[in-house]
C-alpha cells in the first residue's frame, strides 16, 4: 500500500503584512507538518506610517481573503495585531465573525487568537512584552484591560517601531529583565517579530508562560483543525501545546 508522507491532511491560509519578516516562517514552524501553510500578502502601502497602514489594513482584509479563490482552508489567520488595537475587544470579535461569514472560511485575529490562548492557560493577569512604538503599546494596553485582563506590566523594547529588526537574541536579553508574578503570563505581542528562538532559550528562566502573538494564531489554527502540537510549539510554549 502506497504511503502518503508530503501530501497534507489540511490547509491553513495565513494573511501576512507585506513586510512582516516573522510571521510567516513563525507559524510554518508552529504548524504540525501534515497541514499546509498557504500565504497571501497584505498589499504594500508606500510613503506611508505604521499608523497610517494600521488605520487602513482591516479594508483591505476582506479583498485579501478572496484572492485565495476556491482554494479550501481549515481556517485563515490575519497575522497582524495593531490594527485590532484600535478597536474594543467585542468590536474585534464582531469583525472576526464578520469576516468568516462573508469568507465561508474561519478566520482568527491575532488578537482574539491571545485572548484564546489566554483563557485555554486559565490566565487572568498579562506581562505585555512591548516591540511597539509608545502610541501602541498604549492602544494595546487599552484593549488588554477592555478584554477583562489584568496588566501587571509593559515591558516597553523602545519608543519606536522595531519589531521586524529584533534579533532572537534581543528578544532573549529582554526576557531575562522581567520577574513576572506566579498567577500571570507573558505576551510578546506584534506578529513580526522572531521570537521562537528566544521563547525556547527562556523557556524555564521567566517562570510563566510566555506566548507570543505567533504562537497564539497557530494554536487555535491548530485546536480549529483538530491537529495536534508541532515540535516547535512544544519546545517554546509546552503550557499551550498541552492543551491541544
Amino acid at each position: 500500500m502506497r504511503q502518503r508522507h508530503w501530501f497534507p491532511t489540511h490547509r491553513i491560509g495565513l494573511l501576512s503584512p507585506s513586510a512582516n519578516p516573522a510571521v510567516e516562517p513563525e507559524i510554518r514552524h508552529l504548524l504540525p507538518h501534515q497541514a499546509a501553510l498557504h500565504v497571501a500578502r497584505l498589499p504594500v502601502m508606500p510613503n506611508t506610517t505604521l499608523e497610517q497602514r494600521n488605520a487602513v489594513y482591516l479594508q483591505h482584509v476582506e479583498q485579501t481573503l478572496g484572492g485565495f479563490g476556491a482554494l479550501e482552508l481549515g481556517a485563515v489567520i490575519v497575522g497582524i495585531t495593531g490594527p485590532s488595537y484600535a478597536l474594543t475587544p467585542e468590536e474585534d470579535e464582531a469583525l472576526q465573525a464578520r469576516l468568516s461569514a462573508q469568507s465561508g472560511r474561519r478566520v482568527i485575529l491575532a488578537s482574539r487568537a491571545i485572548a484564546a490562548a489566554f483563557e485555554a492557560l486559565g490566565v487572568k493577569r498579562m506581562l505585555l512584552f512591548s516591540p511597539y512604538p509608545g502610541w501602541l503599546t498604549e492602544r494595546s494596553e487599552i484593549y488588554w484591560r477592555a478584554a477583562g485582563l489584568d496588566l501587571v506590566e509593559s515591558f516597553k523594547v523602545s519608543n519606536e517601531f522595531r519589531a521586524y529588526e529584533l534579533t532572537p537574541e534581543e528578544v532573549a536579553d529582554g526576557l531575562a529583565k522581567l520577574r513576572p508574578p506566579e498567577d500571570c503570563a507573558v505576551l510578546i505581542s506584534g506578529t513580526g517579530a522572531a521570537t521562537l528562538d528566544a521563547m525556547e532559550w527562556m523557556r524555564d528562566a521567566v517562570g510563566v508562560p510566555v506566548l507570543s502573538s505567533n504562537v497564539a494564531c497557530a494554536y487555535v489554527a491548530c485546536r480549529e483543525a483538530g491537529l495536534p502540537a508541532s515540535e516547535a510549539m512544544r519546545r517554546c510554549c509546552p503550557a499551550l501545546a498541552g492543551r491541544l
